[in-house]
């Protein structure tokens, strides 16, 4: 199989390189603004993020994408598609359980207060999206069972799952770029099956999160 590896990091220093290895047949890509044309009087950078993350099929013929935020780190000597091999047993999607929370609309609550006391991690991403009138709606689908909330730093998904990563896109576009708000209600409508990696975005022997040097413009590099 062939395993594709992307990342992206927009409107700032690029903050690390990709250097990945593997048994199987692995080509990475990573976008920036230097690789990718910046569109500011068209699009948000945090938006023409969720292309990449989102869409990537679109311009690889791989068999699964793997996506790594750019606050990501990969544990150094790690097979990574070995991993989504081990994990997936036959899904097509291999995700991570959320931190904290296992609803949207705990998701939303905490965001809402967070812009409501000013935090900036909050106000700079999500002040203006309409997350609360995005999670009514999803509500009033009665076939829609809010007990689910994933951790969208790193996961993968197979070429076949296509068209819920481009529902998701849409969904992103349509009502606010929280995407982990979108997508436990984009996969109900699917119905897809999926697989967990081990432990969650804090704790796992895949990557560590290193969001604040991302934030403060520190490079480094894996």
């Amino acid at each position: 199989m062939h395993f594709h590896a992307v990342s992206a990091h927009f409107g700032g220093p690029k903050p690390w390189e990709i250097n990945l290895k593997s048994s199987q047949k692995l080509s990475t890509r990573y976008y920036d603004d230097n690789s990718t044309p910046p569109r500011h009087n068209a699009m948000h950078p945090r938006l023409k993020g969720k292309i990449p993350k989102m869409l990537e099929w679109r311009f690889t013929k791989a068999d699964w994408i793997i996506w790594m935020d750019s606050s990501v780190k990969i544990k150094k000597n790690l097979d990574i598609p070995e991993e989504i091999i081990k994990t997936s047993k036959g899904k097509p999607l291999c995700l991570f359980r959320h931190t904290k929370f296992s609803s949207i609309q705990k998701e939303a609550f905490i965001i809402k207060e967070g812009i409501k006391k000013g935090n900036q991690y909050f106000s700079t991403r999500y002040s203006g999206e309409p997350i609360q009138n995005q999670v009514e709606t999803y509500l009033k689908d009665t076939t829609f069972k809010d007990d689910k909330l994933f951790q969208m730093t790193f996961f993968a998904y197979h070429r076949s799952m296509a068209p819920l990563m481009q529902e998701w896109f849409l969904q992103n576009c349509i009502w606010s770029i929280e995407d982990q708000i979108s997508f436990p209600y984009v996969l109900h409508k699917f119905g897809c099956d999926y697989s967990y990696f081990e432990g969650n975005a804090l704790e796992n022997n895949i990557f560590t999160w290193d969001w604040r040097s991302r934030e403060n413009g520190k490079q480094t590099s894996h």
